[in-house]
């Protein structure tokens, strides 16, 4: 049952805008291509995602992903965040993809063992939702393909893509693990995250109030 992941990267001149406060624009730019690299490098350890195809238009990111084995998929100019997962699934489903794992890059914490028990737990027919750690957007998403589900990642996304399973019948297994919940977005992200790679021992990842 061959399983596919899609990742969506944005330019890398447009990447993690959030964190101005606290980057440059190249290390915003170098923190993107680092956090790529070893998103690819932990699916590739979890040996659950028999191919990877990165959708991005920014040819470095492409290059980074050709050099890491994953395939890549021009972003179309008007397509949106939603629009390039829909481009990814739509090529899943053209290569005969039983299984499809959506997921962003700024997962800091992510380990193989997440995405193994993602896969694990979910059973073939049913949708995994990953929820970031403010139970409001998505940070990770298994479905079975091809089905026709709307990718609502943004804001409040998490309980659209709830509804949307309970809409379409489709059994739900909702994974709450630290690796998948803690998502590298904002300045206050960037601070914990330093935190725990400072001393990994004296911290654990803060849930939301």
């Amino acid at each position: 049952m061959a399983t596919w992941a899609v990742i969506p990267v944005k330019s890398l001149a447009q990447s993690k805008s959030r964190l101005t406060a606290v980057l440059t624009p190249p290390e915003r730019a170098a923190l993107t291509q680092f956090l790529l690299q070893r998103t690819l490098g932990v699916l590739q350890e979890s040996g659950m995602v028999d191919r990877i195809v990165v959708v991005s238009r920014d040819t470095a990111v492409q290059q980074l992903a050709t050099a890491c084995n994953a395939l890549t998929l021009a972003e179309s100019p008007t397509a949106g965040l939603n629009g390039a997962i829909q481009e990814g699934a739509r090529l899943a489903a053209v290569a005969h993809a039983a299984r499809l794992l959506v997921l962003p890059t700024d997962l800091p914490f992510l380990t193989a063992a997440d995405v193994q028990a993602l896969a694990d737990n979910t059973p073939p027919q049913a949708v995994g939702i990953c929820p970031d750690r403010h139970e409001q957007g998505t940070n990770g998403l298994l479905l079975p393909a091809p089905v026709d589900f709307p990718f609502q990642f943004g804001e409040g996304s998490f309980q659209k893509h709830v509804l949307a399973a309970r809409y379409g019948r489709l059994t739900l297994h909702i994974a709450r693990t630290p690796g998948w919940q803690f998502d590298l977005d904002t300045v206050e992200d960037w601070v914990i995250c330093t935190l725990i790679l400072m001393n990994p021992l004296a911290y654990d990842i803060p849930s939301a109030a």
